[in-house]
């Protein structure tokens, strides 16, 4: 009998592929309010840091997992960020960003119309 062996073990990235999400075996989805997101997202602190176990050239960016879990309230830790959460709240803050964007471009393009 051969032993199954997991994703992980496979391969060093394949955690990579966790970020893959459909709507079979999802429950509970629930609609987010994207400016919410957007508002929540421009107050994380963002900061630049090596990990003790790098090398002091190696850099990295981003929000600290405790503020992240704080802000959010996402994943199953405070102290690792899920890449689909990370994901997930990047998309919708563009969404909220794309948003804004349409509603200046019309507003701009009216304004151009009425001084014609």
């Amino acid at each position: 009998m051969r032993a199954r062996i997991s994703a992980c073990s496979r391969h060093p990235v394949a955690w990579m592929h966790s970020a893959i999400t459909r709507r079979r075996g999802v429950v509970g989805r629930t609609p987010v309010c994207a400016d919410d997101v957007l508002a929540r997202l421009g107050e994380l602190p963002v900061s630049e840091w090596t990990y003790g176990f790098d090398h002091r050239s190696v850099r990295h960016l981003g929000p600290m997992a405790q503020d992240f879990a704080a802000a959010f309230g996402l994943g199953y830790s405070d102290r690792k960020i899920a890449v689909v959460d990370a994901n997930g709240v990047c998309m919708a803050a563009i969404q909220a960003l794309y948003r804004r964007v349409v509603i200046l471009e019309e507003a701009r393009g009216s304004d151009i119309e009425s001084a014609s």
